[in-house]
């Protein structure tokens, strides 16, 4: 493509802008006079890259280095959780008011035994509220997070409450089958070691139904009465707390239920344990 070749008036305007632009350098040159300019446009330099710096450069790396920190605050917090949770299982888990252990030197001893290898310690995956609010089906899911990932279908499954159910399915979590669901039964006794039962579960949160004939058991179950249980069928430890009698109603003449609200909620934790040795 052909250059234009530039007009004589384009020319002269060239030549003006040059001449101008030396005659200002000289005058500067020999009076100064565009130093007052030079200076105001080297401060409003400053000035601008100094705020610049402290309200978006800094004020970015700040809020990146806290955001850092928090998040460190935030995962520090949920390990102490966690610790903590695992300390309650274990207070549970050894407290004299409990007989998870045939050896009664690992209650007295605890810390002088390698006890807590007899359980895994696993956290909670899916437990829908609305279901076990509402429904007869109460299951909940859990995955094993100790070192010790051994378990078995019908292991026992407790919080830092009370025992809450048992184990069963195994997959990559495990199923865990509620005290409440109404497919699931425990046996249970009185305080009195003289009344025993079955605790099928009701499809209600807290609560299993024990049925019983009158005829049969004579002895007078009060209100609030502690129930504990019996160790028969060999999958539940004996003695284990499991509740009070909070309603007694006359079915039939032949039939009493006895409702019994559990002392542990699975909704209240996050992390179980899962008995291995009993």
């Amino acid at each position: 493509m052909a250059r234009i070749t530039p007009t004589p008036g384009q020319k002269i305007l060239y030549l003006l802008c040059i001449f101008l632009g030396v005659g200002i350098l000289f005058i500067d040159y020999k009076t100064d006079n565009l130093n007052k300019i030079r200076h105001t446009y080297n401060s409003l330099v400053i000035t601008t890259s100094y705020i610049l710096k402290n309200y978006t450069i800094d004020l970015l790396r700040e809020n990146f280095n806290r955001s850092k920190t928090k998040k460190a605050l935030i995962k520090e917090n949920e390990s102490l959780k966690k610790a903590l949770d695992v300390s309650y299982l274990n207070n549970y888990l050894i407290s004299r008011e409990n007989n998870f252990y045939k050896d009664k030197n690992v209650l007295k001893h605890p810390f002088e035994h390698n006890s807590f290898t007899n359980y895994s310690v696993a956290e909670l995956k899916n437990l829908d509220p609305n279901v076990f609010n509402c429904c007869d089906k109460h299951r909940m899911y859990i995955e094993v997070i100790s070192d010790i990932k051994q378990a078995a279908k019908e292991s026992v499954v407790f919080s830092s409450s009370g025992i809450i159910g048992q184990v069963s399915n195994e997959g990559k979590y495990l199923e865990v089958i509620l005290l409440t669901d109404i497919s699931h039964s425990v046996p249970v006794k009185s305080l009195s070691d003289k009344f025993f039962c079955n605790g099928r579960g009701s499809g209600k949160a807290d609560i299993i139904i024990c049925s019983y004939n009158p005829l049969v058991w004579k002895e007078e179950i009060p209100s609030n009465e502690i129930f504990y249980t019996s160790g028969m069928g060999g999958v539940f430890p004996k003695d284990i707390k499991i509740g009070n009698a909070i309603n007694i109603s006359d079915i039939s003449p032949t039939r009493k239920d006895i409702e019994i609200k559990l002392s542990a909620n699975p909704l209240d934790n996050n992390l179980f344990g899962v008995l291995l040795d009993q």
